[in-house]
């Protein structure tokens, strides 16, 4: 039978589109199978605040060895489930930490919280799952981020400092509450953010999926510092960012 060239035309039509479903399927079947592995970056010193330089991380897998590793340094707590005690693991500081707990030494604090951090991190990094999209700009720690990241990374001294940010809805990030007047890139994953009177160190810990809605979250941890005292803080943050480049808090340390 002898088709005209409308029949052609049509049957040639049918099969582009045809050839453009499959495409389209394709691809969509590959996206939903995305998978962006869990990983750390240089703001995760776990490893090398441990007594061994021995412990090898090649994979997620091996993130648990850290939990029962000896730290570098035994740390006297006090105010803890079971009284004054000593804090030689992320084991002891998991199983007998409280959120009042402190150093018996006021100069061993500082080590103190590196140590309760990087545990916190250890455990995000090990619950994290791999991610299925990502929003995540290629530079994370520009020179915009005070303006668009949570009040919570702003520097707050004080429950009481606290109590007034967290209740005041004309305050919504971190620019509103501390503004930057100067930003120091020390790599691409660490600045420095300089506000009258103090400054915060802030660096990329990792990446992974915390809250399982399959879009990749950023762990960053935080530094306060106060110039011309001896105050210091270390804070551990996980941030969303979704596909309109809005970003949230997930989970703060």
């Amino acid at each position: 039978m002898k088709l005209s060239p409308l029949s052609y035309t049509r049957i040639l039509a049918t099969l582009l589109c045809f050839i453009g479903l499959v495409n389209c399927a394709t691809n969509e079947t590959k996206e939903s199978t995305k998978n962006i592995p869990v990983s750390w970056s240089t703001g995760f010193t776990m490893p090398a605040i441990l007594a061994s330089s021995d412990i090898s991380l090649n994979g997620v897998s091996d993130l648990p060895m850290l939990i029962s590793a000896p730290w570098y340094a035994d740390i006297n707590v006090r105010q803890t489930k079971v009284g004054e005690t000593v804090f030689s693991s992320c084991a002891d500081y998991f199983d007998k930490s409280e959120p009042s707990t402190r150093t018996i030494r006021d100069n061993e604090m500082n080590a103190y919280l590196e140590f309760k951090i990087m545990c916190e991190a250890t455990r995000l990094l090990i619950n994290a799952n791999n991610s299925k999209e990502s929003f995540l700009p290629g530079t994370i720690l520009n020179d915009g981020v005070p303006k668009v990241w949570p009040k919570e990374i702003a520097l707050q001294i004080s429950t009481e400092e606290l109590r007034k940010i967290q209740h005041n809805p004309k305050l919504k990030t971190w620019a509103d509450v501390t503004p930057i007047i100067k930003i120091e890139t020390q790599s691409e994953t660490k600045s420095i953010y300089f506000h009258d009177g103090g400054y915060q160190e802030v660096e990329i810990l990792g990446n992974g999926d915390v809250n399982n809605d399959g879009v990749e979250d950023v762990f960053i941890v935080v530094r306060d510092h106060v110039e011309g005292g001896n105050y210091f803080n270390m804070r551990l943050f996980a941030l969303s960012i979704n596909d309109k480049g809005n970003w949230k808090l997930i989970k703060n340390y």
